[in-house]
């Protein structure tokens, strides 16, 4: 029996885990493009009232919450690829077993 199939569940998980890599690194392209337009909207509030001397204390905990929801989704995403792509193998082995032990008889 052939080897099963899980290029696309490792390329899942490959792209994903670069992005996860990026929101760590608070990289803005690893984000969507939903909360990136949220986080530059939050910078531009923080730089406002930065130019007034002021504090922003709700944009930046808005900030490290799309930061924080971005990293637990991508973790999310790559627990549920590999979970599928552990189900295929364990699928491909089972049919395997089954082939075996059925004989000619």
């Amino acid at each position: 029996m052939a080897k099963p199939n899980t290029r696309q569940f490792d390329r899942i998980i490959e792209t994903t885990g670069r992005k996860l890599q990026g929101v760590r690194n608070r990289e803005l392209w690893a984000l969507p493009a939903g909360d990136q337009a949220k986080v530059a909207g939050y910078v531009g509030v923080a730089f406002a009232k930065a130019t007034r001397l002021k504090s922003s204390p709700m944009a930046e905990r808005g900030i490290e919450r799309i930061w924080k929801n971005a990293e637990s989704a991508y973790v999310a995403e790559i627990a549920a690829a590999e979970k599928a792509k552990a189900e295929v193998i364990a699928q491909a082995a089972a049919d395997k077993v089954a082939k075996k032990s059925s004989g000619w008889w």
